[in-house]
């Protein structure tokens, strides 16, 4: 039959060889593959690997690079915010203290005139420390109570408003207008002046002015910065769940997969030797 289709045993071998060969390459190639996959932790190492995962894997990655550029702008400006009520919280017991001394300059009976003074000039001391905090406390560069910074994050914003002391305490009175600062020596709510019943009412709006602008900090910094951190940092979980999913080795998986194709890959190794053997003795055969 051989004769008739000019067919040898030694073509059937060389056959045997080649199936050997391709099968060994295969094998070889999977255990590589396999061995690159447990070496770097990844599933997808190239593009050939899984073209379609590729893409919705750099596509995740590319949503969480945004969300972490978000979450530091959030967290940027909490700090921001915390920088400012840390600062509007030192004025606001400043200024505690100097409506106790405006109440005691309005007590006329029990205080002599050298008490008084010497409150006026503690007043005076308070309220240039009041001026140099709103001119003093920055955050980079940016001043923060002088009425020109807003904190600003994930299209959200809010002002910040001054806390000079001639912006803090506006009150208007037989349509005169007064404010913190006019409560200095010389100003027209000074210790010395007939005023004094004004002049508590003036640092009580001030006092009232510093809390309402630290609640309006607190409550962005708790319900649009905090909040809006805390949903970045559940979504960016779920995402790199489905990236690890996508792309990282399923190592039980992948130590089982690279045995097999160290088995294939040394069976194919003594099935080529036995072929190429083959081959070698029927070609010695027939030129013998």
């Amino acid at each position: 039959m051989i004769a008739k289709t000019g067919l040898t045993s030694s073509s059937f071998n060389t056959a045997g060889s080649l199936l050997a060969q391709r099968s060994l390459r295969m094998n070889a190639l999977a255990f590589n593959q396999s061995l690159n996959r447990l070496g770097t932790g990844l599933r997808i190492n190239s593009g050939a690997d899984d073209p379609a995962g590729l893409l919705a894997s750099e596509s995740l990655r590319a949503t969480l690079a945004a969300l972490d550029a978000e979450t530091n702008a959030n967290v940027r400006a909490s700090n921001i915010a915390s920088t400012a009520d840390g600062a509007l919280g030192e004025v606001s017991g400043l200024l505690t203290e100097a409506k106790k001394l405006v109440n005691a300059n309005a007590n006329q009976a029990g205080i002599t005139a050298e008490e008084k003074s010497a409150n006026q000039f503690q007043i005076d001391s308070i309220l240039s420390t009041v001026d140099r905090l709103a001119n003093t406390t920055s955050f980079s560069g940016q001043k923060l109570l002088t009425g020109n910074a807003t904190i600003t994050a994930s299209g959200k914003s809010l002002p910040i408003d001054s806390a000079t002391s001639s912006s803090l305490g506006k009150t208007v009175d037989n349509s005169t207008h007064y404010t913190l600062a006019d409560l200095k020596a010389g100003g027209a709510l000074s210790g010395s002046s007939a005023n004094l019943a004004i002049a508590s009412k003036v640092i009580t709006q001030a006092i009232n002015d510093v809390s309402t602008q630290r609640a309006k900090i607190g409550a962005f910094d708790k319900h649009t910065l905090q909040t809006r951190i805390a949903t970045i940092e559940t979504s960016r979980e779920h995402m790199l769940s489905a990236v690890s999913m996508i792309r990282d080795t399923n190592y039980a998986m992948e130590v089982s997969r690279n045995a097999r194709y160290d088995l294939l890959k040394t069976s194919s190794m003594l099935m080529l030797g036995k072929a190429n053997k083959r081959t070698a003795i029927s070609t010695f055969s027939i030129l013998a």
